[in-house]
C-alpha cells in the first residue's frame, strides 16, 4: 500500500510542472493576444488619425508589450526556459516601440510605419515559435477496415 501512495504521489508530482507549463504557454499566448490587438489598433489609428491619437495607441500598445515581458518573466512557459532569444526579441520590439514614439513626436507618419511595420513580423515569428512549443494532441488515425475477400463463386 505504501509503495502504491508513493508512486502516485510521485506521479502526481511529475505532472504538476507540465500542468504549470501548459498554463504558462496559455497566459504568454493571451497576453501577446492582447499585445497585437492594440498593435493592430496603433496600425489603423497611424493611418487615420493625427500624431497625439497615434502617440496615444502605440503608448497603450507598449504598455500591453511590457505586460508580454512581465508575464515571461513572472512564469515562463517551460518550453523558453534558458531561451535568451525570447528575451532578446522583448526587447527588440521595446526599442522600436521607443523610437516610434520618438518619430511619432517629430510628426513623420512614413518613419512611424516604418518603425512599425517590422514588429507585425516579429509577433508573427514568435506565434511560430509559441505554437511549435506547444504540445500537440493528435487523435488516432482510425482503423481502416479490412478488405473484403475476393470473391471465389468462379
Amino acid at each position: 500500500m505504501f509503495f502504491l501512495r508513493t508512486t502516485l504521489l510521485a506521479l502526481i508530482l511529475a505532472s504538476a510542472p507540465l500542468c504549470a507549463s501548459a498554463d504558462d504557454l496559455e497566459q504568454f499566448t493571451a497576453a501577446v493576444d492582447r499585445a497585437e490587438l492594440q498593435y493592430r489598433t496603433a496600425l489603423r489609428t497611424l493611418e487615420s488619425s493625427g500624431r497625439d491619437e497615434t502617440a496615444a495607441e502605440v503608448r497603450l500598445y507598449r504598455q500591453a508589450w511590457q505586460d508580454v515581458i512581465t508575464t515571461l518573466d513572472k512564469n515562463p512557459p517551460g518550453q523558453f526556459a534558458g531561451d535568451g532569444s525570447y528575451a532578446a526579441t522583448m526587447t527588440e520590439i521595446d526599442a522600436r516601440l521607443v523610437g516610434a514614439l520618438i518619430v511619432i513626436d517629430i510628426g513623420s507618419r512614413e518613419a512611424a510605419r516604418s518603425a512599425l511595420a517590422p514588429i507585425g513580423d516579429t509577433i508573427a515569428k514568435l506565434r511560430e515559435r509559441s505554437a511549435s512549443a506547444q504540445p500537440r494532441t493528435t487523435e488516432p488515425a482510425s482503423p481502416q477496415p479490412a478488405p473484403s475477400p475476393p470473391n471465389q463463386d468462379k
